[in-house]
């Protein structure tokens, strides 16, 4: 992870982890607009708060959530259902590469959450296609009538250098992460836009946002998850669509396909996927009504995301020289700005 605003910090290897997160939760707290309060510590919310604030129901609501039979995926949709809502657990079952196939991973989570009184169903369909995200949304219109949220979470992971990786590497990568949200978002979209109501949620990584050693092909498919946020986010505002991203981590089987060494038991006390999931109900309920987006999600903490500009140099006659000369007002960002969407000039 790298430290906002000023520096960039290397994630070296994972005993330098908890200390690359601490710096980035503090110097993103010391910044104009997140100066900490006097008094209680910010992250740790008053008996006043916590006594004021209503349980958040989904009851009514309808939600699909992509690679929902293991890891992160099967926490959002088990705690989705104890909030009220329908689920419908997609799950092709694949290994963490993404080949294979296995029926069986969808439908053990959804008889468990139809065991626990919720209402679920399993689908294997496979969202890499278009066939397979219209037929995950069809099935989902089918049993339930309507479609409320929209969690594309499924992925695959490993680990290759980018000298090591083909343009198949990428392909492989693209349609999973980035064709997986394109093919189910495209489904969902005339049904929600119909309804004039519907929430996405979209999975990057801090690999695409910050960089991770041997993740090439793995980053570039999660960071261009966030241009495909941005253009949903302001197209789908007319029509009452939501769209967020997420980057989420949790200890999933994922982490050692990547390379991570930490043993499996100290990753899942540390970072269980259970903390991530309460954000993904957040999102859902009615009130919430952010959009565009970005939110880091680990171990119970919960910060956005922003991509800011400083106020820079400007120079009406600049040259490579001027530049050089002044080179710390370039990439200084103190006194930054968060710039909203773009308008082509007409």
């Amino acid at each position: 992870m790298v430290p906002y605003p000023d520096r960039s910090l290397r994630l070296l290897t994972e005993g330098v982890r908890n200390t690359v997160l601490k710096a980035f939760r503090d110097q993103f707290r010391s910044s104009k607009r997140l100066a900490p309060a006097t008094g209680p510590a910010p992250d740790t919310p008053s008996e006043e708060d916590s006594e004021m604030t209503e349980r958040i129901s989904l009851e009514g609501k309808v939600a699909v959530v992509t690679g929902a039979g293991r890891g992160l995926g099967r926490a959002y949709v088990e705690l989705l259902a104890e909030r009220g809502a329908r689920v419908v657990v997609n799950d092709l079952g694949t290994d963490v590469s993404g080949f294979g196939k296995d029926s069986t991973i969808a439908q053990q989570v959804a008889d468990l959450i139809r065991s626990r009184g919720g209402a679920a169903i399993a689908n294997e369909s496979d969202i890499s296609t278009a066939e397979g995200g219209s037929d995950l949304i069809a099935t989902t219109i089918e049993h339930f009538g309507r479609i409320d949220l929209l969690v594309n979470n499924a992925g695959i992971c490993g680990s290759q250098l980018f000298e090591h990786a083909t343009l198949d590497d990428f392909d492989h990568y693209w349609r999973v992460h980035l064709g997986g949200p394109v093919n189910t978002v495209k489904a969902a979209w005339p049904h929600m836009v119909a309804q004039r109501y519907g929430k996405i949620i979209l999975t990057t990584s801090v690999a695409g946002l910050f960089g991770i050693r041997g993740q090439a092909t793995y980053a570039a498919a999660k960071c261009a998850v966030v241009g495909l946020m941005r253009i949903l986010a302001m197209e789908g505002a007319e029509h009452g669509i939501l769209v967020n991203t997420i980057s989420p981590n949790g200890y999933t089987r994922m982490h050692p396909a990547a390379g991570s060494r930490m043993p499996e038991r100290d990753g899942k006390a540390t970072m269980p996927v259970e903390a991530v999931a309460p954000a993904i109900v957040w999102l859902a309920s009615d009130g919430c009504a952010e959009t565009n987006s970005i939110y880091n999600l680990e171990g119970g903490t919960i910060q956005r995301i922003a991509i800011v500009m400083g106020p820079g140099f400007y120079d009406p006659h600049l040259t490579p020289e001027s530049i050089a000369a002044n080179y710390a007002k370039v990439v200084s960002i103190e006194g930054f700005s968060e710039p909203g969407p773009f308008e082509l000039s007409s």
